[in-house]
């Protein structure tokens, strides 16, 4: 039992500040301004100058890829082509990995103002298969030998470009499931579980994650699920199968599905949008037709699974909310917490129907900001009057639409505070939210969207001890300064985080076979 006594921001609907948070057997046995008189008797844990707050929430991240590409050769902190491929060449001359995989590679970051060309990595490193791939993890660009060993396997997918080596679409991630394929299965659960410490230390203690795409016969999926029931720390993992097909879906025993990407991103041009590209001149992709969307939707509705499509562009945002409306007239069901994912840039007539159909948007607040320059660039590629109307998240929680956040790692690292300090200084400041609005996002509406919010994402009486320990008091610090704020401890079931205390296979076999 522990009795925590100073600012305990609950983050509940009225916004109640407590004083006293007794923790008994994993659970809040009280919380309120005043001490009960048979806690009286426990000495607490004096929070002083830190607060305590919900854990946050990850609402949509691909843990398994995450964590693969979170190990592997950063070149995000590079501003030159050039000492990029230097880098590549010290790499590959020192390491024993047949293949080189780099990271976050950033056409606007450098001062060439352009990816990596394949006869650059060519000259670098003719001899080992080297791919490099792109900061919003939805491409890549890859030398000759990596294009020979994946060729006939790719060479006829959409995305797959033999001059430049640059991969996208269908060729990225069939080059994604070449690459995960080589690595050992002790190496990738090595990695997922090092990721859960990780995320402890941003403050997160539930992610849902969307698998089944990038690793062959979507044994990520399996996996994930595996460690998230073997993990003895009280991290919370709910794995969503990334995949169109009901047959499969239904043999895997789960609640939400997430049919996959409607539409590419803004970096690669080709997100789906109504009106062209200022630099392309067309419109994006549309990865299915209408009709497709709203059969598997109607289907998966009266399934009863919770529907999540990702839809970027305005085009795939309007695509995704109407097929949805569609399956929801087909079949009512009054909370199915269906959702999109991303919804960067929505329109005000699928606004409209969110509002009606109860719609969750998970948005990701840090999209403009996770890396310096992104803004100018989005703006160069679909217009600086467009940008403007990316995440409004004002207008959507106005609207009284339910908005969560995301990080979709591994296209940007998981990290709530900057959330929180982005969604109170939007790129369009009169979309900026509240702090309280903010903060809920990140921790009730987290949990609600995973059907959690009985069990976590507020401080309550009889809930899960799920909290977080911030340096700062988010109410007190200038709303320009709320980056600043650092997670100083995470207590999940009121225990303090630890790493799992067993190693990671005993960890995913603990999983797989519980006692």
């Amino acid at each position: 039992m522990q009795v925590f006594h100073g600012t305990i921001i609950t983050c509940d609907e009225h916004n109640t500040i407590a004083n006293y948070l007794v923790e008994r057997e994993g659970r809040i046995a009280y919380i309120g301004q005043k001490l009960p008189t048979q806690y009286e008797v426990i000495p607490p844990i004096e929070l002083g100058d830190n607060v305590l707050v919900p854990a946050f929430v990850d609402t949509h991240m691909h843990y398994s890829g995450f964590s693969v590409l979170h190990k592997m050769f950063p070149i995000n902190d590079t501003d030159s082509n050039a000492k990029i491929l230097d880098k590549i060449k010290e790499y590959a001359d020192n390491t024993k990995e047949n293949i080189i995989v780099g990271f976050g590679a950033t056409e606007f970051a450098v001062s060439e103002g352009h990816l990596i060309l394949k006869e650059q990595l060519d000259r670098v490193c003719p001899d080992k298969p080297v791919f490099i791939i792109k900061h919003d993890a939805h491409s890549g660009v890859a030398n000759t030998a990596f294009l020979d060993a994946i060729k006939s396997k790719t060479s006829n997918l959409r995305g797959y470009n033999s001059e430049t080596g640059e991969l996208k679409q269908e060729a990225f991630m069939n080059a994604c499931d070449f690459l995960t394929h080589g690595m050992s299965t002790k190496k990738v659960i090595d990695s997922m579980v090092e990721t859960a410490d990780f995320l402890a230390s941003r403050g997160i203690g539930l992610i849902c994650s969307a698998s089944g795409i990038g690793f062959v016969r979507d044994y990520d999926f399996d996996m994930e699920r595996s460690v998230a029931k073997g993990l003895d720390n009280g991290m919370q993992i709910r794995a969503a199968y990334q995949c169109t097909k009901l047959d499969k879906i239904s043999k895997k025993d789960l609640t939400r599905v997430v049919y996959g990407n409607l539409d590419g991103t803004f970096a690669n041009a080709d997100a789906s949008l109504n009106n062209e590209y200022v630099t392309i001149k067309n419109k994006g992709v549309s990865y299915y037709t209408d009709a497709e969307v709203q059969k598997f939707c109607i289907n998966a509705n009266r399934a009863g699974y919770q529907i999540a499509l990702h839809a970027v562009g305005d085009a795939a945002f309007e695509q995704a909310v109407n097929a949805i409306a569609t399956a929801l007239e087909d079949y009512p069901r009054y909370d199915h917490r269906h959702m999109i994912i991303h919804g960067c840039l929505p329109t005000e007539s699928a606004l409209k129907v969110c509002e009606k159909y109860h719609i969750v948007i998970s948005v990701q607040p840090s999209l403009l900001s996770h890396v310096e320059g992104v803004d100018e660039f989005f703006a160069s590629l679909i217009s600086k009057e467009r940008v403007k109307g990316i995440n409004p998240i004002k207008k959507i929680r106005e609207k009284g639409i339910a908005v969560c956040f995301n990080s979709d790692a591994p296209a940007s690292d998981p990290d709530p505070i900057m959330w929180i300090h982005d969604a109170c200084n939007n790129k369009n400041p009169d979309q900026s939210v509240s702090v309280y609005e903010a903060l809920r996002m990140a921790t009730y509406y987290g949990a609600y969207s995973c059907f959690d919010e009985k069990e976590r994402g507020t401080l309550e009486m009889g809930k899960s001890c799920d909290l977080v320990v911030l340096d700062k008091n988010p109410f007190d610090t200038p709303k320009e300064e709320l980056k600043t704020i650092n997670v100083s401890e995470l207590y999940l079931k009121g225990k303090p985080y630890k790493r799992s205390r067993t190693g990671s296979m005993a960890t995913m076999l603990r999983g797989m076979f519980p006692q």
